[in-house]
C-alpha cells in the first residue's frame, strides 16, 4: 500500500512539473493585447514561414515609426510601406479601388510600379522581388475608420525576383493609421 501511494505521488508530482513546464514554454503571441485595442499600430507577415514584424529604434529627440501608409479616397490608392531601420526587409503594397470595410483586393502587379518584397540577398539584384499575378495575392480589408483615419486588414503574397527565386508571404496583418 506504502508503495502505491509513494508511485502516486510521485506521479502527481511529475505530472504538475510536466504540465508547468509545457505552459510556461508555449510561446505567448505578442500581439495578443494590441489586436484588443484598435488605437494600437502593428504589422507582421511571415516570410517563408518566419514571422517578421519591421522595426527601427528612434533617437533620444526624435521617434521613429516603420511605416507610411497613405489613402488617396479621390483616386482609391492605398499605398503601405514596411521596413526595418538597416533596410534588410521591407515591403511596399499597392491596391486599387474603393476601401470599405470587409473587402478584398488584389495586390496590384503591374510591371510599371508592382508591389514588392525586398529581401537583403548576397546578391543585390536578386533583394528585390515583385508581387505575381494571380498567384493567391490579396489584401482583405477587415475594418475601415475613415474618421479615426485607422485601416485593419490581412494579406498573403507571393513574389519574385530576377533570379526566379521566389518569397512566400503569409499569416499578413496590420492595424495602421494612415495619412489623406
Amino acid at each position: 500500500m506504502k508503495t502505491q501511494t509513494k508511485n502516486l505521488k510521485a506521479f502527481l508530482w511529475f505530472l504538475t512539473l510536466l504540465m508547468t513546464f509545457t505552459f510556461f514554454s508555449c510561446e505567448k503571441d505578442p500581439l495578443e493585447d494590441c489586436r484588443k485595442d484598435p488605437t494600437c499600430e502593428y504589422f507582421t507577415c511571415k516570410v517563408n514561414g518566419v514571422r517578421w514584424e519591421p522595426q527601427c529604434e528612434g533617437g533620444p529627440l526624435f521617434g521613429c515609426t516603420p511605416w507610411d501608409v497613405q489613402y488617396y479616397r479621390n483616386i482609391d490608392w492605398l499605398i503601405i510601406n514596411v521596413r526595418n531601420e538597416n533596410l534588410e526587409n521591407s515591403a511596399l503594397i499597392y491596391v486599387n479601388g474603393q476601401i470599405s470595410n470587409n473587402t478584398i483586393h488584389e495586390i496590384f502587379t503591374e510591371n510599371n510600379s508592382p508591389s514588392t518584397f525586398f529581401l537583403k540577398n548576397n546578391i543585390d539584384s536578386c533583394s528585390n522581388y515583385k508581387v505575381i499575378k494571380d498567384y493567391n495575392n490579396f489584401l482583405e480589408i477587415t475594418r475601415f475608420n475613415p474618421d479615426l483615419k485607422i485601416i485593419n486588414g490581412k494579406f498573403s503574397f507571393t513574389a519574385k525576383n530576377n533570379c526566379g527565386d521566389e518569397v512566400t508571404i503569409t499569416d499578413g496583418e496590420f492595424n495602421l493609421s494612415y495619412r489623406f
